[in-house]
């Protein structure tokens, strides 16, 4: 799966296989681990061109003193 988006690596960093920190629901408490199976396998995958916001770029270039 490929999940294209924006996410902060800040608190707990990067959690695999429990949610330690806000979850994502208010049906459940943390630390909530992953049960009934195996993560056999996480990949991050960084590689490629960086996406530029040329939007927020000039915004916040508008807002400089």
């Amino acid at each position: 799966m490929t999940q294209p988006g924006l996410f902060a690596l800040t608190g707990d960093g990067l959690s695999i296989g429990r949610d330690s920190a806000s979850p994502v629901s208010s049906d459940y408490a943390a630390p909530y681990p992953f049960r009934g199976g195996t993560i056999e396998r996480v990949i991050v995958d960084v590689s490629g061109e960086h996406y530029i916001d040329h939007e927020k770029e000039v915004a916040a270039w508008l807002m400089r003193d």
